[in-house]
């Protein structure tokens, strides 16, 4: 009876890091893009704002 409750322990712990993997890789992949888009969209703001005082 102890060893079916080891298995079913070991296959939650299991799952669990499974999980973990998954949402660790896709943060890694999904940060630098976030980013980047934060970053292009700064850039566009600071370029219409000099266009802005150009045209002044």
């Amino acid at each position: 009876m102890e060893i079916i409750f080891m298995f079913i322990a070991g296959f939650i712990v299991f799952i669990i890091a499974i999980i973990a993997i998954i949402k660790g890789v896709t943060h890694r992949i999904k940060s630098p893009t976030d980013d980047l888009k934060g970053e292009v969209s700064s850039l566009k703001n600071r370029v219409n704002e000099l266009e802005n005082e150009k045209k002044s």
